[in-house]
Parts: structure tokens; C-alpha cells; sequence
């Protein structure tokens, strides 16, 4: 009974200070406090959505600093998303009823336009395109002229979004429970994926292979863009996924939980790789942060991730190419 009592105490130690195998990051930092609502990442920098209301870009390569402190209006109005430009001359900022152009090299607010319901934004890998999630729509905007391109329609909320690094497509999901691929040069639909449950999320590979779709509660799904059929279900069947990340090589994809968790999953065989844990605020606490955003590195050996607790970390990626 003694020996029961003492391998149960084991047992509760190790649960409350997280012990796992799973791998250690190279780097933690702490960009936010208070904790955040929003983050993006690209190769150098991490623009944040704060919840004391600003919108923080810092520098992540070397010496970590906070770059420029952005605020829509004098109002403490939550950033709700945030995304880099793959040139990383220009970022965007949204609050739920207004969208920021900035330009990253000065901080210069370049300009502002009132929207009503946002609820997510991408932005071209040349930042003079916006692809903004509305209430039953989303519209790619040109902003360097705030005129709107196309409206991509839905039948509710468009609440997650990506453009391709070629420029060519945009992808939209919905609380509708469907997925859509439209064409960027004429602006018509390609395809229409059905879900049984509202998007989650919603990513394209930088090579215009594959499209990746989640539904809450759903399996992750890949899909040909090709030809628009379904490539490979991956993952738990009941999982909410909150970011992707697709390598640079196209081979491997990263996924982030809603439940502070990161997966490395291979996209030919659909088999999981590695998986790794980030920190928590204290480990003896029962609570999970959301994982924003994912950013492998140029060669793909390392990636960073960003959660709602405000943890910045940088992962080595032991995977042989």
C-alpha cells in the first residue's frame, strides 16, 4: 500500500510539473504579459495583437526588441489578427470594425478604413493586397487605392483566411461550414468544400499544391488544388486546429492546438513525426494557451511558435529532409 501510495505521488508530481519526453526549446522569451489576442510571424519579426490593446512588432532574429507599438485609435480596443507581408515591407492590424496598413521600416501608418465585423485578414506576399473576413463575405482590397477587387461570398461569417505566395488564389473559410477557393486573376470560385462544422482553420502550401482545411471538432483535411479533390485526412477525427504552417521543402506540415500542442505531420504518408508541448504560465496550473502562429525557418531545421500566454519560443525540427 505504501509503494501504491508513494508511485501515486510520482505520478501527481510529474503530471503537475509537465513532464513529457517531449522535445526542449532552443529559446523562450516573453513578448507579452498580459497575454494576447493575435500574432503572425515571419523569417524575422512577430507582430502581436495585445490585450492592453496595441499592436507590437519585434524583431525575433538575434537580439530580441520591440521594433514599433501600433494603436488604431486612442480606444483600448483588442487586435483581433495581424499578418506580415513574405517581403516584410508592410504589415496589417485589424480591430473588430477597422483594418491598419502599415509600413514596417519607419512604422508609418500608410492608412486606415472602417469595416464593419472583421474577423480575420491575410495579406499578399507583397503587402498591397488585403483578403479581410467579414460577416457573410470576404473582399480582397487593393491598399494602395482602399478599393475592393472582388467580395468572395459566404452565407455567415468568413472567420479564417489565406492568400498564396504565388498570388494566384485566395481561401476562405466560414462559420457556413464551407471552404472556398477563388481564383485571383479573374476572381471566380474553384472550389467549394463542405464541412459539418464551422472552419477553424485554413492554409495553403507555398507551392500551390494543397489546400488545408479544419472544421471545430473536425479532421484536417488536404486537398489537391489541382483538381480539388481530397489528397489525405491527417490527424485525431475530433480536433480544433488554431494555425498551419507548411514547410519551405513542401514535405511537412506544422499544426498548432488550441490546446498547446504542436504537431510536425508528414504530408505524403500523413504520418506524425514529432510533437512538442510549449510552455504554460505554471506548470501546476490545469490551463492550456492557444497556439497563434507557426514560422519555419529558411531551411526548415527550426520553427517559432507564439501562444495566447505570450510566449515566444524557438524549436530545433530533427527531421531528416
Amino acid at each position: 500500500m505504501l509503494k501504491l501510495k508513494f508511485l501515486s505521488v510520482i505520478a501527481l508530481t510529474c503530471s503537475l510539473l509537465a513532464c513529457d519526453q517531449t522535445p526542449k526549446p532552443e529559446k523562450t522569451l516573453l513578448l507579452a504579459a498580459n497575454g494576447l489576442f493575435s500574432a503572425s510571424l515571419s523569417e524575422n519579426y512577430a507582430l502581436l495583437g495585445t490585450i492592453d490593446g496595441y499592436g507590437e512588432l519585434w524583431n525575433i532574429k538575434g537580439k530580441q526588441s520591440l521594433i514599433h507599438q501600433w494603436k488604431h485609435t486612442d480606444e483600448n480596443n483588442g487586435i483581433i489578427a495581424t499578418d506580415i507581408s513574405l517581403t516584410e515591407e508592410f504589415a496589417i492590424t485589424a480591430e473588430k470594425n477597422s483594418i491598419a496598413w502599415w509600413r514596417i521600416a519607419d512604422g508609418t501608418l500608410l492608412s486606415v478604413w472602417s469595416l464593419p465585423n472583421i474577423n480575420s485578414i491575410s495579406i499578399s506576399p507583397d503587402g498591397q493586397f488585403a483578403l479581410i473576413g467579414l460577416a457573410d463575405k470576404a473582399i480582397y482590397l487593393a491598399l494602395q487605392y482602399g478599393k475592393t477587387l472582388y467580395a468572395f461570398a459566404h452565407d455567415d461569417s468568413v472567420v479564417t483566411t489565406d492568400l498564396s505566395n504565388s498570388g494566384l488564389y485566395a481561401l476562405t473559410g466560414s462559420e457556413d461550414q464551407m471552404a472556398k477557393l477563388w481564383d485571383l486573376t479573374t476572381g471566380e470560385l474553384k472550389y467549394t468544400w463542405q464541412h459539418r462544422n464551422q472552419l477553424s482553420i485554413v492554409a495553403l502550401s507555398h507551392d500551390d499544391k494543397y489546400a488545408l482545411t479544419n472544421a471545430a471538432l473536425s479532421q484536417t483535411r488536404l486537398w489537391k488544388i489541382s483538381n480539388g479533390k481530397l489528397h489525405k485526412e491527417i490527424g485525431p477525427k475530433l480536433i480544433t486546429l488554431s494555425s498551419a504552417e507548411f514547410s519551405n521543402n513542401n514535405r511537412f506540415l506544422l499544426i498548432g492546438h488550441t490546446t498547446q500542442r504542436i504537431d510536425l505531420w508528414k504530408i505524403n504518408s500523413g504520418k506524425l513525426i514529432s510533437f512538442w508541448r510549449p510552455k504554460k504560465e505554471e506548470n501546476w496550473r490545469p490551463t492550456a494557451a492557444t497556439i497563434l502562429s507557426l514560422k519555419f525557418t529558411a531551411n526548415d531545421k527550426k520553427f517559432y511558435s507564439i501562444a495566447t500566454n505570450g510566449f515566444l519560443q524557438k524549436w530545433r525540427n530533427k527531421t531528416k529532409k
